[in-house]
């Protein structure tokens, strides 16, 4: 109910920039002419500037559900989290906001459903939700049409911020056939014979 919004609304605003439990916007910093923002968010001792350890920790496993690490490295290892998180800190209120509602409405509805955070349900439960996530739909009940399931809208804006850092890190890039070199090489582009695409 009213309540509820009205508690979640005020938990959001609260970890914005200026809120009482958001984390300082880090002071601006001169770089050497050798700085490699790469190896700052590798470091064994990073800490995110902009989420909580909590909200953090959520994006950690959300990614590699997203992006798993198969015969390549996932989102994990791709540091998905940490580039969101320097992402975030830098980025429009209104922008924060939207990010931080779509990471809340995820716990929010595993807490409502299995009576946990999205981090605390075993692996086959996290699936099964953010399953139900992926695809629009209606909740509907006998003779009770509901208004769209909004939980499409915010898996989809966490999976397309996931994908875009994921294809933004050098991981993501091999991917997509960088070569490694410094001035980015030149992509393959699709290798398949000519009139071969469906």
């Amino acid at each position: 109910g009213r309540s509820i919004l009205g508690t979640a609304a005020a938990a959001i605003s609260s970890l914005l920039p200026g809120g009482a439990t958001a984390h300082p916007a880090p002071e601006p910093r001169k770089f050497p002419g050798d700085y490699n923002a790469s190896k700052e968010l590798a470091r064994p001792d990073w800490k995110p500037v902009f989420l909580s350890d909590h909200q953090n920790e959520t994006l950690v496993v959300l990614s590699d559900l997203i992006i798993p690490e198969t015969d390549t490295p996932g989102a994990k290892a791709a540091l998905v989290n940490r580039f969101i998180d320097r992402l975030l800190a830098a980025d429009a209120r209104e922008i924060q906001r939207e990010f931080l509602e779509s990471l809340a409405f995820i716990d929010g509805e595993c807490r409502k459903r299995y009576g946990e955070a999205f981090v605390y349900l075993s692996k086959e439960s996290q699936i099964e939700f953010l399953t139900l996530m992926a695809y629009p739909h209606r909740m509907m009940t006998w003779k009770n049409n509901r208004p769209e399931f909004t939980g499409h809208t915010h898996f989809t804006r966490l999976k397309d911020w996931i994908a875009r850092a994921y294809y933004r890190s050098e991981i993501g890039m091999k991917e997509l056939g960088w070569d490694g070199s410094a001035f980015h090489g030149s992509f393959q582009g699709c290798t398949h014979p000519e009139g071969s695409h469906k």
